[in-house]
């Protein structure tokens, strides 16, 4: 069963009718994500409610959209897309949600501020942890910055710089202390 939510559908009254809601949402309404993202194609959203076996009520998401993103490597706009699937127990207050998380750990729960339906409340949260740790996925990327730093910041020259020894530049900060722990431990100044 499709249905286009009213401002007064409830979550429960959804869940009971086991309805299934489909969204096309504007990335306006999601200034989280689009804070977090910049520009991002409309959100697809498709939620089903149900109850679960102690009359609780249920909803399972599918949420997808194309996003832009700033590539932390390679510092370009890369497009990505961002698909998400969640199943969530809707509480109506944090001590519910607490009491229910101390019977079933590991369930998912999400509070909602009102027991009418806000589309956005149940999927902006589940799009911002969908998105992804790495945006680059190209190790051969054009754009990915050089990762020769040369020495003291000057680039490399093979021909003009000569070898130095290593061992010649080196400090030994516990040279003695072999020696010291053969005496001892005794101070010998």
């Amino acid at each position: 069963m499709n249905s286009q939510v009213s401002g007064s559908s409830t979550y429960r009254s959804l869940a009971q009718q086991q309805a299934v809601v489909s969204r096309q949402l504007d990335p306006a309404s999601l200034p989280r994500f689009t804070q977090v993202c910049g520009a991002s194609d409309m959100v697809s959203t498709e939620l089903t409610f149900g109850l679960d076996d102690l009359g609780r009520t249920v909803v399972e998401g599918h949420v997808v959209t194309q996003v832009r993103l700033g590539c932390h490597r390679c510092e370009e706009t890369v497009s990505r897309q961002v698909d998400a699937t969640f199943t969530a127990l809707i509480a109506f207050s944090e001590a519910q949600a607490d009491n229910w998380d101390s019977v079933a750990p590991g369930t998912d729960v999400v509070v909602v501020s009102s027991p009418n339906v806000n589309v956005v409340e149940l999927v902006e949260d589940e799009l911002l942890l969908a998105l992804p740790d790495r945006v680059c996925i190209d190790d051969d990327c054009p754009h990915m910055p050089s990762m020769d730093y040369g020495i003291d910041g000057k680039g490399i020259d093979k021909e003009a710089e000569p070898e130095t020894d290593v061992d010649e530049t080196r400090r030994y900060p516990f040279a003695g202390l072999k020696d010291a722990m053969e005496a001892g431990g005794e101070d010998k100044s």
